[in-house]
């Protein structure tokens, strides 16, 4: 069996759909020595360290940071390239497939956000995944999507018969666990240069992640609650919140909100572990990676209500309604004051973060290659 996989979308600074698809070609290379697997990438390969001889990168002679070079590649070059390497069956791990193809295809798709809630989607993903994904999506063999939720919209939304339709949990990179007996705190509060208590939200700076709300249930928390806790927000500014940082102004909130911009994978462990709380105010999740790494880490989580969420978190997390703003300030308040629901959060994260592993991901991805290839 041999299997392309498109993973052009790996460059730069990796976040949520870059994750998910690291994570399935390392859980991949663990547990398949057996099926040749084509990895199609831009001029270098975006991972490092050696992959089993099975794997083998095809690099492309352009920059996979220009994303139209990607979206022509992808959708004139790549089924091209295909149909001449023999290969048997093309995976899509983030979101697009060739509509004119040869070769049976599978797309991994984590979200409908761009008809769901398109206001909250940049205009360039609108413009390419409502033109695109309609008239992909239907021609795939398979479409593996991260939840239930996702799996709903996807029968809805793109009209793909639920048969078609493959429910695969994303996974945790083994790095996020709890630090180690011997961890100093403090001094990793030091050099990481942490408040001594805070806060915390991980992910990109985006319209969906509900931060506007987060930021005013912190003046709410702060000036009707008397929170004195503060705001660690780690991520890199994407899109379309020009307005938060005068937001944060007109609350009074400069003293209390720190931007840590990107933060390494590397240093995330301990940024969960030594936080009071992880908050997580998303609009939409088809998935939501940030809580349940939180979780392995040790963390308590508040999340809310929206899309996937409760699916995955279940009822280890602190639940509030996206969008209440309120609901969130009295969320944060109780949980800093209460150390047994801390407590009691953390131990129930622990156990609902181990249920996902990029291992039983990639089993699951790996039986739909089968199944493709097979005919089925």
């Amino acid at each position: 069996m041999r299997v392309g996989i498109d993973a052009t979308v790996l460059h730069g600074r990796f976040s949520g759909v870059e994750n998910a698809v690291r994570g399935l070609l390392l859980g991949l290379a663990e547990i398949d020595r057996a099926t040749e697997y084509v990895l199609f990438c831009g001029r270098q390969a975006p991972l490092a360290g050696p992959l089993p001889p099975n794997y083998r990168w095809h690099c492309l002679p352009f920059d996979a940071e220009s994303k139209l070079r990607r979206i022509a590649f992808q959708q004139t070059g790549l089924p091209r390239l295909a149909r001449a390497l023999g290969l048997d069956a093309l995976h899509g791990p983030a979101y697009v497939t060739p509509i004119a193809h040869t070769v049976p295809t599978i797309a991994s798709i984590y979200d409908l956000m761009i008809f769901l809630y398109p206001a909250l989607c940049a205009a360039s993903n609108r413009l390419h995944y409502r033109l695109v994904l309609p008239r992909s999506a239907p021609l795939c063999r398979r479409v593996i999507v991260p939840s239930h939720a996702v799996a709903r919209s996807v029968e809805d939304v793109l009209g793909i018969p639920r048969q078609r339709v493959v429910v695969a949990h994303l996974g945790v990179d083994p790095r996020f666990c709890p630090p180690g007996p011997n961890t100093d705190r403090e001094a990793e509060r030091d050099r990481l240069g942490l408040p001594r208590q805070y806060l915390l939200y991980v992910g990109n700076i985006e319209p969906k992640k509900g931060l506007d709300t987060l930021c005013r249930a912190l003046a709410i928390a702060r000036r009707d609650l008397g929170l004195a806790v503060p705001l660690v927000i780690a991520g890199k500014r994407a899109w379309g919140l020009p307005g938060l940082d005068g937001l944060i102004r007109d609350a009074g909130l400069g003293d209390a909100v720190l931007f840590t911009g990107y933060v390494p994978v590397e240093e995330l462990p301990l940024l969960y572990a030594l936080a009071e709380a992880f908050v997580f105010p998303s609009v939409y999740e088809g998935f939501g990676l940030p809580p349940i790494e939180a979780m392995a880490c040790g963390a308590p989580v508040i999340a809310s209500d929206a899309g996937a969420l409760p699916e995955v978190t279940g009822d280890a997390v602190l639940r509030v309604p996206s969008g209440d703003a309120r609901a969130l300030a009295g969320a944060m308040r109780r949980l800093c004051d209460d150390r047994d629901l801390r407590a009691c959060l953390s131990a129930k994260g622990l156990k609902q973060a181990a249920r996902f592993s990029w291992r039983k991901h990639a089993e699951q991805v790996r039986n739909v290659y089968v199944e493709v290839t097979n005919g089925a």
